[in-house]
């Protein structure tokens, strides 16, 4: 319908200037015509459209009102949690040649009152990355499979061995994600099983950082994907979601033990890999805005080239749309 629509505006302004001219030929006399009832067709379409997508509207909304009447009981009710405790946390930090970032990232995040441990997983560090993040009191371990799913799979499969977890926390360990979000994640985890960080905050976001118009639009895109395919009417998807490669996000313990066995991709997209697995699990996500700086040292990632992040953004698509989850694996 867009196109069509698009089509009928660029051929209007030609149609009138061949009316303008008063053109006697009969070939373009019989264009002009054409031209009308393509035109014609074209507005019959966009009204009949739009009054089929009313009727479907108001349908919902009735639909909508009759089932909330029908289910109005406190199984439905919202969970606010009146006496919250504060959660224990063990935070995981996947680096590679980090040496200078973890010297600010590791003490940040140790210095959070919540932090029971920091692990920093390196994944064949070329540098001192492991050396010196043992030094400032983190518990190092050794990735050898290089690629950015196995350090996470690996990070948090080691912080499930923590029995003082009671909250996972995912980052990384080049300094683009900020300790003191830690509050944030702590209080919406009551009320969910992840909590995801976006990176698409005008506000938040370093404009020094890797998030530019790239960036910020293809992971707005993607994350429209994943809504499409966990559908809700009402909400426009089972998640609000602006952001799919954002590796800050915080998981309760017993919600990773029910997904860790079917985290299996260990490149790049795994971060939208791990939202589908958690979603197919009808776990509770929920989405908050991050504080995103500029990382310390280069870019490992996506964002080093542009062919880089067409690599990695393509690899997302691909694996968005052809996604399956095993049913038997559910619970």
């Amino acid at each position: 319908m867009l196109i069509l629509a698009v089509v009928a505006a660029l051929v209007s302004p030609f149609a009138l200037l061949l009316r303008v001219l008063h053109v006697d030929d009969p070939l373009i006399f019989a264009a002009l015509s054409a031209l009308d009832g393509f035109k014609s067709f074209v507005a019959d379409l966009v009204i009949w459209l739009l009054f089929g997508f009313i009727l479907v509207a108001v349908f919902l909304i009735i639909k909508g009102r009759i089932e909330r009447c029908r289910i109005y009981s406190a199984e439905h009710v919202v969970d606010v949690p009146t006496n919250s405790s504060p959660k224990s946390m063990v935070v995981v930090l996947t680096a590679y040649n980090d040496e200078e970032a973890v010297r600010k990232v590791v003490p940040e995040f140790l210095a959070q009152k919540m932090v029971k441990e920091v692990i920093v997983v390196d994944n064949n560090s070329r540098d001192a990355t492991g050396k010196v993040a043992m030094e400032l009191g983190a518990r190092v371990v050794y990735e050898s499979q290089q690629g950015y799913g196995y350090a996470c799979i690996r990070g948090l499969r080691e912080a499930l061995k923590n029995t003082d977890a009671e909250v996972i926390v995912l980052a990384e360990g080049d300094g683009t994600f900020a300790a003191k979000d830690l509050r944030k994640f702590e209080a919406y985890i009551d009320q969910a099983d992840m909590v995801l960080g976006t990176r698409v905050d005008p506000v938040l976001t370093d404009r020094g950082s890797q998030m530019d118009y790239f960036f910020t639009w293809g992971n707005k895109f993607l994350a429209t994907l994943i809504r499409l395919r966990f559908w809700d009417t009402r909400f426009y998807g089972v998640a609000r979601l602006t952001d799919v490669g954002c590796t800050y996000r915080a998981i309760r313990r017993e919600a990773l033990e029910k997904i860790i066995d079917d985290l299996k991709v260990g490149g790049n997209h795994f971060s939208p890999h791990m939202i589908m697995v958690a979603l197919s699990h009808k776990l509770r996500v929920v989405e908050i805005p991050i504080t995103f700086r500029r990382r310390i040292g280069e870019s490992k990632g996506a964002s080093r080239s542009l062919r880089r992040g067409l690599k990695v953004g393509l690899s997302m698509l691909w694996h968005i749309l052809t996604y399956r989850h095993n049913p038997s694996s559910l619970d």
